[in-house]
């Protein structure tokens, strides 16, 4: 160990093919799922012995993507079949998030897996927005942001997705560089369909690869380069075991692909939240040139615009974004969020403003969510809490 101890850490980890912030690098949105057999932190769906339907279907829900994989979201039971969704006002993003918009893109998700689950248990999920009315796109208040009704229907046909709610995932490693092909461009295209509430746009050529490994690389040297967002960052990352077990959120070196022996030499000679969270400036850096390594290594990028901003907007993204990332699992892609440069504070706007300008995006537009897309090997599901945690008594 003494040997371990006197080696340059940095050169260390590069030897073992991860970076400190391979995790911490690219998601507002993180992902859960995949075929690695690993210990059950909540994420495999409801037990056998669960006969609620609304359990089942919100254990499905709690496997969706979702900001740093904070799992912001309160479940408030109404009825035999009905219950209402808030945002977690104790799990939010204020230093990365400040408008609450990606938290809520993360209510979107929950709600298109539990939907797409209920089809799957043979009933239909009856969806009403907002019902105590809609706040504004800059704050937060403690109304619903869903009421849903669970409505069994006999012969109701199962979404084709339902198979792939638990290996769906937001895979962080790099990619092959391959492009997709042009039957997958278009087919995901055509899947996401003109009477969607966004547009997605696909990118493949070398000058967009380029300028977005360019932009998001530099994105997230803003993002690293403040004291409080680093803090949010490094309070989600989990640096041991024993850290996943207890709070069963966030997401840590397994996310980044790693297991076995380095992983296990990573947790426990070479990271520690004592040595980060006093000098956090190695843990940006390395975040940084893991954004350079990811970007550099994919062909092909998308993005989701909304003509407007509104809560509804944002939801109905989170929708959307979540049955894009199902369909690519279906398809054997890996996808990514990378969407700093996406984000609402002072610091990033003017690089936000050159990312719009040369993609030719109205600056009065909102491009809610941007991604990589890839192929990779799958790595570790991220952790989920107990259903009970959500669940407001």
């Amino acid at each position: 160990m003494s040997q371990i101890n006197n080696i340059n850490r940095r050169n260390f980890i590069s030897i073992l093919g991860l970076g400190l912030g391979a995790v911490a690098l690219s998601s507002t949105i993180s992902g859960c799922g995949e075929t690695i057999p690993q210990l059950d932190y909540g994420w495999n769906g409801p037990a056998a012995d669960v006969n609620d339907i609304r359990l089942k279907v919100l254990s499905y829900a709690m496997l969706c993507p979702n900001p740093h994989n904070k799992q912001p979201w309160v479940i408030q039971l109404t009825g035999t079949n009905s219950f209402e969704l808030y945002v977690d006002p104790q799990r939010l993003l204020p230093a990365t998030d400040p408008i609450y918009r990606q938290i809520h893109i993360g209510q979107g998700t929950f709600l298109e897996t539990l939907a797409i689950a209920a089809t799957g248990l043979g009933h239909r999920a009856n969806i009403k927005y907002f019902p105590a009315g809609m706040y504004s796109h800059s704050k937060l208040e403690n109304k619903p942001v869903a009421a849903i009704t669970l409505v069994k229907e006999p012969g109701i046909e199962t979404d084709p997705l339902f198979s792939q709610l638990l290996t769906r995932q937001s895979n962080k490693r790099e990619y092959s560089k391959q492009p997709l092909t042009t039957d997958e461009l278009n087919s995901l295209q055509t899947f996401h369909g003109p009477q969607s509430s966004s547009k997605l746009t696909l990118v493949d050529s070398t000058d967009a690869q380029q300028k977005l490994t360019q932009v998001l690389t530099q994105a997230m040297k803003i993002e690293v380069g403040d004291r409080d967002r680093d803090a949010e960052t490094i309070k989600m990352f989990r640096f041991n075991e024993a850290e996943v077990k207890k709070y069963r959120d966030g997401f840590g070196v397994a996310q980044a692909g790693l297991s076995g022996i380095k992983k296990l030499l990573v947790e426990n000679l070479l990271l520690s939240r004592e040595s980060v969270e006093k000098d956090p400036a190695a843990f940006g850096e390395e975040a940084v040139g893991m954004t350079q390594k990811a970007a550099a290594s994919t062909a092909t990028f998308g993005w989701l615009i909304t003509k407007t901003n509104s809560r509804l907007d944002q939801v109905l993204v989170g929708r959307e974004y979540c049955r894009i990332n199902l369909q690519t699992t279906a398809m054997g892609l890996a996808q990514h969020p990378m969407s700093q440069v996406l984000q609402e504070y002072p610091s990033m706007l003017p690089l936000q403003k050159e990312f719009k300008q040369h993609f030719n995006i109205p600056q009065s537009q909102t491009v809610q969510m941007l991604f990589r897309l890839g192929r990779a090997d799958a790595t570790a599901h991220g952790p989920r809490r107990a259903l009970n945690s959500i669940i407001k008594s």
